[in-house]
């Protein structure tokens, strides 16, 4: 078995890499040709606990073990911290023992990254980022890929911290980056909205996004978080990575099916747009939203990329229990 470290997640699979990943996983969802064992959420003192799983034929069976604690900011330590295990589809061997940190991020900023490739304006050029937690960097790395940024925008509660992401990120990705306070600065013209928050209410007010904007929400994970209110579902055009996790999982849009602003039957998984039998954007001045909560299929394929990639590169070290 093969223990992939943090460092070496996004060594082995470039994000470039990492977001042509998921177009094969998006399809795999809306077809449905995957095994699942639905994500369950674990109440515990200081957060909330998530296992998740997958199995497809070639690929293997992967799960995956997440404590989400609120508290780690305090103690310098990640947010959301877990591990992924790989187990051989046919024999049940175990493959890879990877960290589940870098992997959640790696591949939520990757189909974030292909969703909003294939949803957003091809001449999107200025993008804000909300949120400067555990996925920020990532996400801030696949808008960077999927189109020439004139400026990232980054709006965070944190200014100190703030601060310190955005000359990060500036210095490696070599984007100009603006850090705002100000709301209405922050969405001044702005093409590209991407939360990453573990908010329970709204962080950007529906009625001042502007048209043409493309935004996703890939932070909140439960029906009581919600990170856009229902101006902006009411008027936005809906995409999801699955119907059925959106309904039990998306807070906003849970509400908002539930209070008659927008129909489930009405929202369009990102694999049926790729398929073609549901339209993507339908014209320069519509709103559309990426709504993602995650899904263990994302997991399940980037796993087996890394350790395929491990195994091709002599990366890892190998270890059996």
């Amino acid at each position: 078995m093969r223990l992939i470290s943090a460092e070496e997640v996004f060594q082995l699979l470039p994000m470039p890499d990492a977001i042509a990943l998921m177009r094969e996983a998006f399809m795999t969802i809306s077809t449905a040709s995957a095994s699942l064992a639905h994500r369950q959420a674990l109440p515990m003192t200081s957060g909330t606990g998530l296992l998740m799983g997958a199995a497809k034929e070639g690929l293997g069976l992967g799960c995956k073990l997440v404590a989400i604690a609120p508290g780690n900011r305090a103690r310098g330590l990640p947010g959301s911290i877990g591990l992924v295990v790989l187990l051989d589809d046919q024999t049940g061997a175990p493959l890879a023992l990877i960290d589940g940190t870098s992997l959640t991020s790696l591949r939520t900023a990757a189909l974030n990254g292909f969703a909003t490739d294939l949803l957003a304006r091809r001449n999107a050029r200025r993008a804000l980022l909300v949120g400067c937690g555990t996925q920020a960097a990532a996400q801030a790395e696949a808008l960077v890929v999927v189109r020439d940024l004139e400026e990232l925008r980054v709006l965070g509660r944190d200014p100190v911290r703030a601060r310190a992401f955005a000359e990060q990120v500036g210095d490696r990705l070599q984007v100009p980056v603006r850090l705002t306070s100000d709301l209405a600065e922050a969405l001044d013209s702005v093409e590209l909205i991407t939360a990453a928050t573990n908010a329970l209410e709204p962080v950007v007010p529906g009625s001042h996004i502007p048209a043409g904007c493309h935004v996703s929400g890939i932070g909140s994970f439960r029906p009581d978080m919600r990170e856009f209110d229902e101006v902006l579902l009411g008027k936005a055009g809906i995409f999801v990575e699955s119907r059925e996790t959106a309904l039990s999982e998306a807070g906003e849009l849970i509400a908002a099916d539930r209070d008659g602003v927008t129909r489930a039957g009405d929202w369009a998984e990102i694999g049926e747009v790729i398929a073609g039998s549901r339209r993507g954007r339908t014209n320069a001045e519509q709103i559309t939203f990426f709504k993602s909560v995650g899904h263990s299929v994302f997991d399940l394929y980037t796993a087996r990329a890394l350790y395929d990639a491990a195994m091709a590169n002599g990366a890892g070290q190998e270890w059996m229990p």
